[in-house]
């Protein structure tokens, strides 16, 4: 039988320190060899100015696991200009105000599609989790302030991985929407237990504090890298929100694989996501680490209190979201679905065929 889990199941049965375990194995797996990942790849098709739809897929296998999976979103994306800065914006244009995101989970060892699963709660917090694991590897064991960038749907679950990783005891906190900050503020206080307080500006936020986090859709930096102060730790969700200056001053430029992403296209406009990679250059790779060398021990890491580190989400050199990501969290999600009687039965005879495809 095939399972299929709405946000809702998975809700119910991923928990921060599951999605940070199997991270952990994914990684560690992809470094040894034990693991193998296909480079995510976007299809654009220019609808309007600014305006595009797009395919996007990734796909990984964990043998140690018995599982492989593929994930899939099918968006249209608006890349507006707000606040002055040019940010990245999904378009709900689906049935009931809703967007498509799945990740199909399946059996090495016969081929069965074991899951189908919607991707929205677990995808963020597989990305928090994936920020967390760096976070453990690069920011300083004493670290517990952070600075975080962002209220969106990415931004709670970062500061839940920090927290399982560090006793972060204060969060300063800015995006440029007062409400989203005063909301954001007052559920995650309750929900972590830790003092957020909400500045109206975004350079106190990345002052005094040990770990900034910047979890924004934004296309152009949301901070500046002389801001940065010694010792200082940097998760970024997307190169996006980063300024040159940032990578110049890291010591480490911590990275998910050295694959890069693929893009094709058509249209005369081209995607400002596709471009916002181009400062960052050659003469950054001597800094880059993989995380999965990072868990393992077999590149170095952080080697000074007074260094600053920086872990990129997409766009930083060849980072990009791995398949291998939701393969791990996925089978995670399966197996506890599966104990506590969640989601919707299909038959699997109904995705089999006779005709070799």
């Amino acid at each position: 039988m095939t399972l299929f889990l709405k946000n809702e199941e998975v809700e119910q049965v991923l928990t921060m320190d599951d999605a940070i375990a199997g991270m952990e194995i994914a990684f560690s797996d992809l470094a040894k060899g034990e693991a193998v990942n296909r480079p995510r790849s976007h299809s654009y098709a220019q609808l309007a100015e600014d305006t595009f739809y797009c395919l996007k897929t990734m796909d990984g296998v964990i043998p140690r696991l018995g599982v492989a999976a593929i994930r899939l979103t099918s968006d249209i994306t608006y890349e507006p200009s707000i606040g002055g800065l040019r940010r990245l914006e999904k378009l709900r244009l689906l049935p009931g105000n809703k967007y498509l995101g799945l990740v199909l989970l399946f059996s090495i060892h016969n081929g069965e599609l074991l899951a189908i699963m919607q991707d929205g709660f677990l995808q963020t917090m597989r990305v928090g989790a994936t920020s967390a694991l760096a976070a453990r590897c690069l920011a300083r064991e004493n670290s517990h302030v952070v600075g975080l960038f962002g209220t969106g749907g990415q931004a709670g679950p970062q500061l839940q991985g920090l927290c399982a990783v560090r006793k972060i005891s204060k969060v300063k906190l800015y995006s440029p929407n007062k409400e989203h900050r005063r909301n954001f503020a007052r559920i995650w206080e309750k929900r972590l237990e830790i003092e957020i307080q909400v500045e109206d500006e975004a350079r106190p936020v990345v002052q005094g504090v040990d770990i900034v986090a910047a979890a924004t859709s934004s296309l152009d930096p949301v901070f500046s890298g002389d801001w940065i102060e010694p010792g200082q730790h940097v998760n970024s969700l997307q190169s996006g929100e980063l300024d040159k200056r940032t990578y110049e001053r890291a010591s480490v430029v911590a990275t998910r694989a050295l694959e890069r992403s693929t893009f094709y296209m058509t249209g005369k406009q081209i995607p400002r996501q596709f471009l916002k990679t181009q400062h960052f250059t050659s003469e950054f790779e001597p800094k880059l680490r993989t995380l999965g060398g990072l868990l393992n021990k077999t590149e170095i890491g952080r080697i000074s209190t007074e260094e600053i580190t920086l872990f990129g989400g997409t766009g930083t050199g060849p980072s990009s979201g791995l398949g291998i990501q939701f393969a791990a969290v996925g089978a995670k999600i399966y197996e506890a679905a599966r104990q506590k009687g969640l989601g919707w039965e299909i038959g699997s005879e109904l995705f089999c065929e006779d005709i070799q495809p």
